[in-house]
């Protein structure tokens, strides 16, 4: 009898570490669309714990249509990170491929509750996003 009870603690144990791991451990995944100003780009943003408490976000767009078809003047696209009310902050360069109509960017944040956001943007050094958001998902532990 000690013995099934022990198997049972045993097993009870383990399953509770697995599911602990299984939640505290990995990326999050997030499949994201684009927007109503290019609502055929598809992408998806990868949230990762790192060393020192930071997040890593890793972003990858496709279908994504070049920024300067998007409006006069534009000719990037931005990554831009926004934690509850205070302003965004310009996290990375997004790499576009205009002949594969791609972009990936990658960024790294301390902040736990955050909204990542993919705009088109006019000049090379911007302080703001642009009204023309391609993507935008909130992250959340």
């Amino acid at each position: 009898m000690l013995r099934i009870a022990r198997s049972a603690l045993l097993a009870i144990a383990f399953t509770t570490l697995a599911a602990y791991a299984a939640g505290c451990g990995g990326a999050r995944n997030y499949t994201v669309r684009g927007s109503q100003r290019d609502p055929g780009a598809d992408g998806r943003v990868q949230v990762e714990h790192i060393d020192g408490g930071n997040n890593l976000i890793t972003f990858s767009g496709t279908n994504m249509t070049p920024p300067d078809r998007l409006g006069s003047g534009f000719t990037r696209y931005v990554l831009w990170v926004r934690t509850g009310s205070a302003p965004a902050s310009m996290e990375a360069n997004v790499a576009y491929d205009p002949s594969s109509r791609t972009g990936r960017a990658t960024a790294t944040t301390p902040h736990q509750r955050f909204t990542v956001m993919i705009t088109a943007e006019r000049a090379t050094e911007t302080s703001t996003p642009s009204d023309t958001v391609i993507f935008q998902q909130n992250v959340s532990q």
